[in-house]
């Protein structure tokens, strides 16, 4: 899947989803990346290849998360949020 189709997708489901939107979350789509922020505060960035979403926190350079599966992505996204 190319990776452009990915990170829509995934921003489709972040917005789609009740709590990430209530809490006030936006999630930022540009051509090859899609930025997590919430009250002007970047929390994290997810890139993605043609097999995976790859997550990297704000204020990190290397990547902490890795998964094929959309729904994992998700669900790592509102739980990594939620700790912060």
């Amino acid at each position: 899947m190319k990776k452009a189709v990915r990170l829509g997708l995934l921003a489709e489901a972040l917005q789609g989803d009740e709590s990430f939107v209530q809490l006030g979350f936006l999630a930022k789509k540009s051509a090859d990346r899609l930025l997590i922020e919430r009250d002007g505060h970047l929390r994290g960035i997810w890139t993605a290849d043609k097999e995976a979403y790859v997550w990297t926190a704000a204020g990190y350079t290397q990547p902490s998360f890795r998964t094929a599966l959309l729904p994992e992505a998700l669900k790592y996204t509102l739980i990594e949020i939620a700790r912060h």
